[in-house]
């Protein structure tokens, strides 16, 4: 099987997995809606949201993020060096050590609920910690299975399979929305929704067995060879438990801060970051794991070539991130209108709230798509400690804005927090990258770049206005009696408009003589 990636193959499999991510984030979207409407927005929706991201965040960070960072290289390594019984034993040693973890985590949850509980949400009140005590218990081992998959998905990923793992997170979804869908219908309590999220992970799990199988990987005893690259998996998995997903691990600093906020600032947090994720999971995440193997095998051959990639990288992420992070700023209000106030369980404050929230993370945007792909840098040169140091520094700095905010009980500051971090972060690692691996951010040329996108983006930018606000003030007259026709014409009028100004932005780089290595 050919495992080189050239760079028409980069995007394209980039664009499989970030429509794959779409559909799985547009599902959530609904998915959204329905959990307003059946848990409002209030101690309920923010105990079940605390249980809930508790597993996902060490999904993030112990499966998806460190376990995918620290094993991928090795197990390119173990394809490219070694034969496939040593890649297959790798793969054993490395499941084995993942479930064996989340089953000690799991019995200490079972043995000391609300310690865990306390723990994540330190403000919360004593009936806020027995239910989610009770969610917690179910949802837990929904991470075993979504781990396993993340791990058999990060094999497939190594021989340049992306679409079908990425496909499992909408199949996942779907089964959400449908729990949801059981319990509002049948009238059910939210522990029925608990059960309907764990046996979804079972489902996504069967589906990446399956895919794995299929290409003819198996599971193999552990030979001399497996063992001792497994043991090169550990020396990179625990320096970068902390660093490879910083994002997440804020979040639940910022989730442990809001918890002493009033009701419902746990939900109105996780709703900002949920579309945040949004078009950083379609692209950010997306690019940084096509690259991270494509980067582990320059690292091996022709590690000069990281200079290169990393303005290139800064360009096309900068160009596809700004336009993204200005929409979403400009759909926020509509957006959490449609999703709060179809629901009748949220006030007109909340959904302003939630939209200044939003527009907060989308500041961002930029940092926390190019910092993904920053990562992938130190992982493939097998750098851990960089990464580890990056991250802490980017932790300190969300941690001091989260308790100065917490002090003026303001939950945008908890919100700015996680974008100064990301801020932080980015200038952190292009630090290390330039002394510790002569590998130069060409800033000059970077410059020249951003005078001429921002001077495509203003043209952009008044098309879209004209657009946008004009068929505002010609369709005006046509929604001023009813508040769901100007939901609907907003979205049209705004999809319109964006569809368009896409268009143009990708046709009119030329014009302006910008050139982007992924898709020129």
């Amino acid at each position: 099987m050919n495992q080189q990636l050239h760079k028409k193959a980069i995007i394209t499999k980039t664009l499989q997995v970030g429509a794959a991510t779409l559909l799985s984030r547009v599902i959530a979207i609904f998915r959204e809606v329905l959990m307003v409407q059946f848990l409002g927005i209030g101690a309920m929706s923010d105990a079940f949201i605390a249980a809930f991201r508790f597993p996902n965040i060490f999904r993030h960070v112990f499966a998806e993020g460190a376990l995918s960072a620290s094993f991928i290289p090795v197990y390119v390594k173990a394809l490219k060096q070694h034969e496939r019984k040593d890649a297959d034993g790798l793969m054993t040693a490395t499941m084995l050590f993942v479930e064996g973890c989340i089953i000690i985590f799991y019995a200490f949850i079972l043995l000391f609920p609300r310690a865990v509980v306390l723990f994540i949400a330190p403000g919360f009140s004593a009936e806020q910690v027995e239910h989610t005590a009770l969610f917690l218990k179910i949802l837990f081992p929904f991470l075993a299975f979504v781990s396993a998959s993340a791990l058999l998905g990060g094999a497939l990923n190594a021989v340049n399979q992306f679409f079908i793992p990425a496909i499992g997170p909408a199949v996942w979804n779907i089964l959400y929305v449908a729990s949801i869908g059981c319990c509002m219908y049948f009238d059910l309590a939210t522990s029925f929704l608990c059960i309907g999220v764990l046996v979804a992970g079972v489902v996504q799990f069967s589906i990446s067995l399956f895919t794995y199988f299929g290409y003819e990987m198996a599971f193999r005893s552990i030979t001399p060879v497996a063992k001792k690259l497994f043991q090169l998996v550990l020396s990179k998995f625990f320096p970068c438990l902390f660093g490879v997903s910083i994002i997440e691990i804020n979040l639940l600093v910022s989730g442990q801060i809001a918890s002493f906020l009033p009701r419902g600032s746990v939900s109105l947090l996780y709703y900002g970051s949920r579309f945040m994720n949004l078009p950083l999971g379609v692209f950010g995440v997306a690019l940084s794991n096509i690259l991270l193997p494509h980067f582990s095998r320059i690292a091996l051959f022709a590690p000069s070539r990281f200079n290169f990639y990393l303005l290139k990288v800064a360009k096309f992420v900068t160009w596809v991130m700004v336009p993204v992070a200005v929409l979403f700023m400009i759909a926020s209000e509509q957006l959490f209108a449609m999703i709060f106030m179809v629901s009748k369980k949220a006030t007109l404050d909340q959904v302003m709230q939630a939209k200044w929230i939003l527009i907060i993370y989308c500041m961002g945007l930029v940092f926390f798509a190019f910092n993904k792909i920053l990562l992938s840098f130190f992982y493939s040169l097998k750098d851990t400690s960089s990464a580890t140091i990056a991250s802490a520094v980017a932790a300190a700095i969300n941690l001091s804005v989260d308790l100065v905010s917490l002090y003026f009980n303001n939950i945008y500051g908890i919100a700015a927090a996680t974008v100064a971090s990301g801020v932080g972060m980015t200038i952190v690692s292009l630090y290390f990258l330039h002394t510790r691996h002569n590998i130069s951010f060409f800033a000059a040329r970077y410059l020249k770049f951003l005078i001429k996108f921002f001077t495509q983006f203003a043209l952009i930018a008044g098309i879209f206005s004209i657009l946008f606000y004009g068929s505002e003030v010609l369709l005006g007259s046509l929604w001023q009696d009813s508040k769901l026709w100007s939901i609907l014409i907003f979205w049209i009028r705004f999809s319109v408009a964006s569809i368009i100004c896409a268009y143009l932005h990708y046709t009119t780089r030329h014009f302006f003589k910008i050139k982007l290595h992924f898709i020129d």
